[in-house]
């Protein structure tokens, strides 16, 4: 019996049955060394039940020759700890592989239900590295996506992580944003947050400040040069912003000559970083925008004189021989000549011609025209009027002295600009600006640009197909807010409204026309013949060649028809000037469109600037 039961330990032992404590964090540790004894106590009793029966056959039995066994012998290798299969890593405990979490030397791991350790991935939140391990206070490198692991192993999500002294953004996914713009702040290439660096991403230079966030939309001073970033906080290079030229490494132009390829011509930037305009620098004039005159004539008005500049811009002196014809020049540039610089229109209308020939517009009795600069042409001068450039009939024009008679110019009174028309009559054209001095006479070829500065009336290149944001019943105001009695049109906000829904075209817009044209709907025509528009009102017999409306309202339908057709539909979308827009062909007066664009301006004033 005793030999029995040491082969039935021995066979126990071989198997890989010993009996084994296994230390777990849980109860499950526990019931898997039960289990294993509970197997071994079994397998004993078997080995002895058939080692009873194997002697009871024995003494049964005949002796007979002894046979071979034929039992194969199978090694049984009991699994514990580490272990590789097919590439993945599991762990056992009491031959069994583990899962869920489990602390192994002080780490803990995961492994799944097939016991298999998670690695290099983000499970429940927790951050797995590439050993399996879970992260604690470190950056785990996933999908080329890298992630940071707080203290107790969680994944850090939507939010801003400061490591290291360094603030870090990760998204929803937990994912480190890098070589990006997050809600202005600009983040490097590591991801870091960058202060006071310049970031180049998709070749373009962004600049982040002290705080972290991007500049946009703004000039900014970096290393004692100024830098202009667009809306997108992209840095400007190689181009102009409004008057200042950035150069190449985006730094601003000042105090130098630069050459835009673009433009074909060289201009200069001021200690300001301006561009230089109508004026002088040395012996080249810069013209309006900046470009340097050559091969042309200037007339330059604080001298009253002309100039003359060469191929390389610098003024004339001395005898000098311009297509064929000789010219003399003082020392100082100034054409020794008694040509006047302003003109004034004799008859009815006079037309306007390109260099070509072709009629460009025409202009009413009266109107000063200042000489342009360029050569005169047979028997025409080259003028400038209301932003227009071309040529008119020697015959319609007669010289007028600056010292004697009265030029339109513009002032301001320190809330608006004028457009001083004659002694009796000016109209505001745009609110007042710090580059203005109050008592000082301004002159503009096109009412927009002047020595220093640039102005727009915010109504005069407004496109007149969008509608007012003003109501029937607002508009209905503005004959009282005005001061306007017995108008005709007093009431018919209802009627401009349906013309604008109609035939799309402003509202606000239709009421400051009629109002130039028929004296806020008080003038004859306007009495006799319904007409607000002066639709077909000619300057040489208004009255009788003015087309009639059978009442007010088709009065304002019908010339809002007319307009649409005549003028929206060919292009002509805005009042504009004599260079472009209604004003070129609608009426003589050069200034018809500014005159309107004042009256929406001042409405709009009174009616509460929705406009």
């Amino acid at each position: 019996m005793k030999k029995i039961l040491l082969a039935s330990t021995v066979a126990l032992s071989m198997a890989g049955f010993a009996k084994t404590t296994v230390y777990a964090e849980d109860s499950q540790a526990t019931n898997n060394v039960q289990s294993s004894e509970k197997i071994a106590t079994n397998t004993v009793s078997n080995e002895k039940k058939n080692q009873s029966e194997a002697e009871k056959a024995t003494s049964q039995t005949p002796e007979t020759k002894e046979q071979p066994s034929k039992e194969t012998v199978v090694e049984v290798v009991n699994k514990e700890g580490w272990q590789k299969e097919n590439n993945q890593w599991r762990y056992y405990e009491n031959n069994q592989p583990v899962s869920n979490w489990k602390k192994i030397a002080g780490v803990w791991y995961y492994f799944n239900q097939d016991g298999i350790m998670l690695s290099s991935t983000i499970f429940n939140d927790y951050l797995l590295n590439n050993s399996g391990a879970m992260a604690e206070s470190s950056w785990v490198k996933i999908d080329n996506q890298w992630y940071y692991a707080t203290e107790n192993g969680k994944v850090t999500r939507n939010t801003w992580k400061k490591i290291a002294g360094v603030w870090y953004r990760f998204d929803e996914s937990g994912t480190m944003l890098s070589n990006t713009i997050y809600n202005d702040y600009l983040l490097k290439s590591s991801g870091a947050m960058a202060e006071n660096a310049w970031i180049k991403l998709e070749d373009k230079w962004y600049y982040a400040t002290a705080s972290g966030k991007i500049i946009r939309d703004k000039w900014e001073k970096i290393s004692g040069s100024w830098y202009y970033f667009n809306k997108d906080g992209a840095m400007l290079s190689s181009q102009w912003k409004e008057k200042y030229y950035l150069k190449d490494s985006g730094a601003m132009a000042k105090s130098e000559w630069i050459f835009d390829e673009k433009y074909k011509s060289w201009f200069y930037l001021k200690s300001d970083g301006i561009y230089a305009e109508t004026q002088w620098v040395g012996s080249y004039y810069l013209k309006s925008f900046g470009y340097m005159a050559k091969n042309e004539w200037i007339f330059d008005k604080d001298y009253n004189a002309w100039f003359y500049l060469k191929e390389d811009g610098a003024y004339v002196t001395g005898n000098f021989t311009i297509n064929g014809k000789d010219y003399t020049f003082q020392s100082n540039g100034k054409w020794i000549s008694d040509t006047a610089a302003y003109y004034k229109v004799k008859p009815i209308t006079a037309n306007v011609y390109s260099a070509s020939g072709k009629k460009l517009s025409y202009i009413s009795q009266g109107s000063i025209v200042s000489i342009d600069g360029t050569e005169a042409k047979d028997s025409r001068l080259p003028v400038k009027i209301s932003g227009l450039s071309g040529y008119m009939n020697k015959s319609d024009l007669v010289a007028v002295s600056s010292d004697s008679d009265f030029i339109p110019h513009y002032t301001t009174d320190g809330n608006y600009l004028y457009h001083e028309l004659s002694p009796y009559a000016s109209i505001r054209v745009a609110p007042h600006s710090s580059s203005m001095a109050i008592g000082k006479k301004y002159y503009s070829a096109d009412g927009m640009n002047f020595e220093n500065f640039t102005v727009e009336n915010p109504f005069l290149f407004r496109d007149l197909r969008k509608p007012t944001n003003y109501t029937a019943e607002e508009l209905d105001k503005v004959y009282s807010l005005m001061n306007i009695k017995g108008s005709r049109l007093a009431g018919k906000g209802a009627i401009f409204k349906e013309a604008e829904e109609r035939y799309q075209i402003n509202a606000l817009y239709l009421i400051a026309h009629s109002a130039i044209e028929s004296s806020w709907g008080r003038s004859k025509i306007a009495k006799d013949k319904n007409n607000f528009f002066g639709i077909a009102a000619y300057d040489t017999t208004p009255y009788d060649s003015a087309k009639s409306f059978d009442d007010v309202d088709k009065g304002i339908l019908g010339a809002a028809k007319w307009i649409r057709e005549n003028y929206i539909d060919n292009g002509r979308t805005y009042l504009g000037n004599k260079a472009s827009g209604m004003n070129v062909l609608y009426a003589s007066d050069p200034y018809w469109g500014e005159k309107i664009a004042s009256i929406m301006m001042r409405i709009n004033s009174q009616l509460g600037e929705k406009d």
